[in-house]
């Protein structure tokens, strides 16, 4: 028999599947109203539908069998969508599944909540750091990237060139830029945003000198756009794979090396041309498709700060006798600034950066220790 939740959703529901979305259907390329306002002659027509994720019925798109009546009439298990938009999801199941519409409203959802003021900060701005390489940046695509927000008072514009200034004295002058900028203002209180398109050793060490207390939000730079604006549009599925890690203590003496492989992957050879002894450990952090277009929604920072922050804990406990962590970097330079925030300065050895450079030997030099007399 088909089962049937018979749609019995509570007020509650109601008030947080409507207000959540904003009244807009959830797919990006649609978010329609979804009423249609009064007349003198007709009332207001509602024209969404409450769509479930997994099915009322049994028989139903991406139904499951073993999900309790009142679960499926849950808010958990519904995305409010048009009429139109509601028939192509159900239609296409094997497009659409779960995993993939729940990522739907959730970014419908962020973009509601980044559209809008928030309570209590309509007239605050955000402060912005433009962490600039050799190469110089317009600002007014950064302006309008924080639409409908604004920028407060003048952006911090930290320059980083390395060809022209040693990596001791661009890390002294970071250290000093964001003391600075965090003594102006109470870090729990300001917002922060920052258009990094500069060395990822410099991204990594401004992460680290931020730390994790302040408001931070973070743009990646749109070369085919020309715009810092992230797409609105459903963040992808998001797969980020660890090896290399121990389970259990190691109780030698020594050093770990941690490597993240997002724009490219980082070749064992280019990693022992600077590493000749035996290392404890060497993880490696890998993403399905590795290159420069992997970073296209703000979600994959999100998930990239949590697994790095993991790996960084577990480090600590797993190798406690390490003197020093190696960490190369090949990513994107907003997702250098997420790894850097989740270092903990009070826990973590010194941990020495590098960077890369094609036409040299060896390809990776060290540029920045961070945590060394725990600055």
């Amino acid at each position: 028999m088909s089962q049937k939740s018979g749609r019995n959703y509570t007020a509650r529901t109601l008030k947080i599947l409507w207000g959540r979305a904003a009244g807009r259907c959830a797919v990006p390329e649609c978010r329609i109203e979804l009423y249609v306002d009064s007349t003198n002659h007709d009332p207001i027509v509602i024209i969404g539908e409450i769509a479930h994720i997994e099915a009322s019925s049994n028989s139903g798109p991406r139904a499951n069998k073993t999900l309790a009546k009142k679960e499926r009439d849950d808010y958990s298990n519904l995305i409010l969508l048009c009429q139109n938009c509601h028939a192509r999801l159900d239609g296409q199941k094997n497009r659409n599944s779960v995993e993939q519409i729940k990522q739907l409203r959730n970014a419908h959802e962020a973009w509601v909540r980044n559209s809008l003021p928030e309570r209590g900060k309509s007239t605050t701005g955000w402060a912005t750091i433009l962490l600039q390489g050799p190469h110089p940046f317009d600002l007014e695509p950064t302006i309008a990237a924080l639409l409908p927000d604004f920028p407060s008072g003048n952006p911090l514009l930290i320059k980083v060139d390395p060809d022209k200034e040693s990596w001791p004295s661009i890390q002294k002058r970071l250290i000093e830029q964001i003391d600075r900028l965090l003594r102006t203002d109470d870090p729990f209180d300001f917002r922060l945003a920052i258009f990094p398109l500069a060395p990822v050793s410099a991204c990594i060490a401004v992460g680290y000198y931020l730390t994790n207390r302040p408001c931070v939000r973070l743009f990646q730079y749109h070369r085919d756009d020309y715009s810092w604006s992230w797409p609105n549009e459903a963040a992808p599925i998001i797969n980020i794979e660890t090896t290399g890690l121990h389970v259990s203590k190691a109780t030698t003496a020594g050093e770990i090396a941690i490597c993240f492989h997002l724009s490219v992957s980082i070749t064992e050879e280019a990693i022992h041309e600077v590493l000749k002894e035996p290392l404890l450990a060497e993880i490696h952090v890998t993403v399905p498709s590795i290159g420069t277009g992997w970073l296209k929604h703000q979600d994959q920072l999100k998930k990239l700060s949590q697994v790095a922050r993991g790996i960084f804990e577990k480090c600590f406990s797993h190798y406690p006798k390490a003197s020093k962590w190696h960490l190369f970097y090949a990513g994107p330079a907003p997702g250098g600034v997420a790894i850097g925030q989740q270092i903990n300065p009070t826990m973590c050895p010194p941990i020495q950066l590098y960077e890369y450079r094609h036409n040299r030997v060896p390809m990776y030099h060290p540029s920045i220790v961070l945590g060394e007399g725990k600055i």
